[in-house]
């Protein structure tokens, strides 16, 4: 039986996601437009001039060196309980131009139901042009093991102890 995970397209002009080829784990998405968080001062969603990206409408976006943006992807999704979705980069983006997703991989759960998006980074020493149709990045459905957290006093002993970040590669 196939999974079916339902779709729909978030504006008029939006390009939904798709397999690259028949078998493939990823979906493969695209940029649906721009917002630029401001870091420092008072946080909020603005594009080039400073002016809100939903008022300009840019089809392209210039993203320098360590910077970060949220492009849109233009769809929703109705995941079956049970299962989620990671948003992961795109590999040929990530080796030849340094793009990647900020929090990756990004988790879609199976209630979110408003419009998807990837947070990119520009990891290179040069400015990088994104286009609006662009594929950015992939998503790929994953199976939700149920678990519960257990209260206890105690944690069982194990070979690292309590070594922290790091302490398995000590030489």
């Amino acid at each position: 039986m196939i999974l079916k995970v339902r779709i729909k397209k978030w504006k008029k002009d939006s390009i939904l996601p798709k397999f690259p080829k028949n078998g493939d784990a990823g979906v493969d998405c695209f940029i649906n437009g721009f917002k630029k968080i401001i870091i420092g001062g008072k946080k909020e969603i603005v594009g080039n001039n400073d002016r809100k990206l939903e008022e300009i409408g840019s089809n392209t976006f210039s993203l320098k060196p360590l910077d970060r943006i949220l492009c849109p992807l233009g769809f929703a999704s109705e995941i079956p309980q049970g299962y989620y979705a990671a948003v992961v980069p795109r590999s040929g983006l990530a080796l030849w131009e340094g793009i990647s997703i900020v929090n990756s991989p990004g988790t879609i759960d199976a209630g979110y139901r408003n419009e998807w998006g990837a947070i990119v980074v520009n990891l290179s020493n040069k400015a990088i042009t994104l286009n609006r149709g662009d594929k950015i990045c992939q998503f790929i459905i994953r199976k939700l093991d149920d678990y519960e957290l257990e209260t206890v006093e105690e944690l069982s002993d194990s070979d690292r102890g309590l070594g922290g970040f790091g302490s398995t590669g000590k030489k």
